[in-house]
């Protein structure tokens, strides 16, 4: 199970933060606006270009002001950040490092945005920042745990905070986290948003027969978001039915997609619904996780005509129950059967 969770993460990510920043480099080049300089005259003198100065300083216009200091970059070719980058892959595909692209672009927080633009050194001029030092070995594991990046969404007309979030497959409560929101705040149209979107790496299993052992909270949660549907395969029996997780916030609050789904489901319990719990693997998206589930009907329910009278629970590592907020430990034991821990 992944033991790190999101808040854990996000402190190591100000703890590098803090490791790489500040640093002077051995390029690094402060000027003082004088009366007669442009942002054309001091790229010219200086062999860059008016935009990678303009983003070496953060400038949103032309405009700037005697007295003013400016950074000056080093000679740098423009990344434009796209879907899946984080530092250290457009570092290590540019041949540069990490603290190279922090320095060059004055970066105050190790997330980076899609259509964001980043200023590359050359590997000629990166040179001349000194090399950091190798990593410890478990750094390198920390690349196949899950990362979020931000991706930015403009507001339409009938947007919420709910709505945003479903359709985003994240938790409202994340969303507001995200853009310092509370649930009394309006969203305007054409509102710029942030959009957390979390990357789940493919982990191994024990065997083509089980599922991979990951963390609700850190990992399911964004692989079987609500409204998605699932096909779920009795561990023992291996029968099989379709459901879909219509709601649930520390489990998956589910529901049988038809009645021949219900009638699979009962027909697995031994002819009733029940609280017992039964090992099961929830295939989702081309992934295959290890989880639990009771199948005893209970609460609210969104889907009609499927002949099952509320949801039932589907528990995954880590997850809790409703009533308590505590890991339930059937639950757990009937996970690590499908994982063949």
């Amino acid at each position: 199970m992944f033991k790190t969770t999101r808040w854990k993460r996000l402190a190591l990510q100000t703890a590098l933060v803090a490791g790489l920043l500040p640093v002077t480099s051995a390029f690094a080049q402060t000027i003082q606006v004088v009366p007669g300089d442009t942002l054309g005259n001091i790229a010219y003198k200086h062999q860059i270009t008016v935009e990678q100065l303009k983003l070496a300083n953060q400038l949103t216009s032309d405009m700037i002001l005697v007295g003013q200091k400016l950074y000056i970059p080093p000679r740098s070719t423009v990344y434009t950040v796209k879907r899946g980058d984080v530092l250290w892959k457009i570092a290590a595909n540019h041949g540069v490092s990490i603290q190279t692209i922090v320095n060059t672009n004055n970066l105050q927080t190790m997330e980076i945005l899609i259509g964001q633009k980043l200023l590359i050194p050359t590997q000629e001029q990166a040179a001349e920042t000194p090399a950091p030092e190798p990593k410890p070995e478990q750094d390198k594991s920390e690349q196949d745990k899950p990362w979020v990046e931000n991706t930015r969404y403009q507001v339409v007309k009938g947007d919420t905070p709910w709505t945003i979030s479903i359709a985003h497959g994240i938790p409202m409560t994340e969303f507001l986290q995200a853009n310092k929101l509370s649930e009394s705040d309006y969203l305007q149209i054409g509102q710029i948003v942030t959009i957390p979107v979390h990357h789940i790496p493919q982990t191994a299993t024990a065997g083509a027969k089980y599922g991979e052992y990951l963390d609700w909270f850190e990992a399911v949660q964004y692989l079987f978001p609500i409204n998605a549907t699932a096909k779920v395969t009795d561990f023992a029996t291996g029968k099989s039915f379709m459901v879909k997780r219509t709601i649930g916030a520390s489990h998956s609050d589910t529901e049988p997609l038809t009645a021949a789904d219900s009638a699979a489901i009962k027909s697995i319990w031994g002819g009733n619904f029940s609280w017992s719990v039964r090992p099961v693997i929830v295939e989702v998206n081309g992934r295959r996780l290890a989880a639990s589930m009771s199948s005893m009907p209970h609460s609210i329910e969104y889907i009609a005509n499927n002949d099952f009278d509320g949801h039932f629970d589907i528990h995954f590592p880590g997850s809790l129950r409703h009533n308590d907020n505590q890991v339930d430990t059937n639950h757990q034991a009937a996970i690590r059967i499908a994982a063949g821990k």
